[in-house]
């Protein structure tokens, strides 16, 4: 469930949706805490994921396009020295259209997945609402929704044991704070997610 939570596809923003000419590309990271030293992970992940001592983050390049009646998002990250790569998306549609004095109310789905170990596949979806008002160039925004995770594992065969598959299916409920900043150049975007474990992430981006 962790390492779910660190390639969940959130493109780090408001959800909503705005006009075709609209698009946003940036780079954004979400870092979770982890203890390097269990069993769990080092054996399941090891040295693939770039870490610290105590959390784990993975950079990726997000890409938002305005749609008109809705936003549409897709990521991609590849780890350094490996195969292995993060590819998600999410749509965003609204179901109240902010203005000057009403807030924005939107659903978000999402979808993520992790490829290039052989014997691991994870995949996550999520489905979230949000809620968020602009103050000028600051616009705050809070949501909940769940995640799910589906992963599975193969333990190789043996002169003696057979190949053995491993799955695992868990449902986490999301609860998120953060915040844009549109600057003139760039735009800043922070938020923090309460799920299995807390996670933060940021973006900077730049788009019009």
């Amino acid at each position: 469930m962790l390492v779910a939570q660190g390639i969940f596809a959130s493109p780090v923003h408001p959800a909503g949706a705005s006009g075709l000419l609209r698009f946003d590309i940036g780079i954004a990271a979400t870092v979770v805490e982890i203890d390097t030293t269990a069993p769990y992970w080092q054996k399941a992940v090891g040295s693939d994921f770039s870490v610290s001592d105590k959390y784990v983050g993975v950079p990726r390049l997000v890409v938002t396009k305005g749609l008109g009646a809705a936003n549409v998002s897709g990521s991609y990250a590849k780890l350094s020295d490996t195969g292995i790569e993060v590819w998600g998306g999410s749509l965003d549609i609204p179901i109240i259209r902010g203005g000057a004095l009403t807030p924005t109310l939107a659903l978000r789905g999402s979808y993520s997945t992790l490829r290039g170990v052989d014997v691991y596949q994870l995949n996550t979806y999520g489905a979230e609402i949000f809620l968020s008002k602009g103050f000028g160039p600051v616009t705050p925004y809070g949501a909940v929704g769940k995640m799910r995770s589906d992963a599975k594992g193969t333990i190789p065969a043996t002169s003696v044991t057979p190949e053995i598959l491993l799955t695992d299916k868990s449902d986490s409920n999301r609860y998120t704070l953060g915040v844009r900043i549109s600057l003139i150049f760039p735009k800043l975007v922070v938020e923090a997610t309460q799920a299995e474990e807390r996670s933060y992430s940021a973006k900077v981006s730049v788009g019009f």
